[in-house]
């Protein structure tokens, strides 16, 4: 009867034994690479993400001025047309209209000195400014994302960067309006050039957003004529508020 037991004892622990020695697959550590696959198959980090320009055409009604302008500014209604081919680029046309034009300080003072001391060299001048401009070009969306507005509404932006080719018609106007003088007609016309830009679009809903817009339109001009023209590459700014209208309507969620 002793005998049995002994063996008894004995066989249960060389089975325990055998079982340490040969886990069984449910009891297998899992390796590094089963980590990795599992991993790789979790998908993107970001799910249910707002694609508030993808696949969308967005017109955009806008009031601009121009900002370095030596002699005359101008202010310019326009608009731009874009389509955003996916969340990230677009390409776009934009044109604007002059419509009013205000004296720079500088123009002021040289009407001012030459009108007092040498008339004859006022009648003589005569200055160029932005009639009006357009552009094509495309778009990128380097950084998106979105704000809270007093703890309540929620609100996306992007940041975006722009460049392009330009066309910029300008006009002539005399530097003395009342005096004898002409229009130099070299100061007048077509140039084409480039355009580099940026601006911040905020979201105030699905299908509306306010645009504030910089452009850089680069081509050569002359801003004054005293008989002769210079005309020098050079650049003039544009600054515009616009209104963004999306569409469709709906907005696209990635997966």
């Amino acid at each position: 009867m002793t005998h049995r037991r002994i063996l008894l004892v004995l066989s249960m622990v060389c089975c325990s034994t055998l079982l340490m020695l040969d886990p069984s697959p449910a009891q297998a550590e899992i390796s590094d690479d089963d980590y990795a696959t599992v991993d790789e198959s979790s998908g993107p980090i970001v799910r249910r993400q707002l694609l508030y320009r993808s696949s969308r055409l967005e017109l955009q009604p806008m009031l601009a001025q121009t900002l370095n302008d030596s002699f005359i500014r101008n202010t310019l209604v326009g608009a731009n047309i874009t389509y955003h081919l996916n969340n990230s680029f677009a390409v776009g046309f934009t044109a604007g209209y002059g419509v009013l034009q205000t004296d720079t300080s500088l123009r002021e003072n040289v009407y001012e000195t030459l009108n007092r001391e040498d008339p004859n060299r006022l009648n003589q001048l005569s200055y160029s400014y932005v009639s009006w401009a357009a552009d094509l070009g495309i778009s990128y969306v380097p950084i998106f994302g979105k704000f809270t507005i007093l703890n309540g509404a929620i609100t996306h932006y992007d940041f975006h960067v722009m460049g392009g080719l330009s066309v910029v018609g300008e006009s002539g106007v005399k530097a003395n309006e009342n005096g004898p003088g002409i229009v130099d007609s070299a100061l007048e016309g077509i140039s084409p050039g480039g355009m580099i830009g940026a601006g911040f679009r905020f979201f105030v809903g699905d299908m509306i957003s306010i645009n504030i817009q910089a452009r850089d339109y680069i081509y050569s001009r002359a801003q004054v004529s005293r008989g002769a023209v210079n005309p020098q590459l050079s650049n003039n700014m544009i600054l515009s508020l616009g209104v963004g209208i999306f569409l469709p309507g709906d907005v696209k969620i990635s997966r």
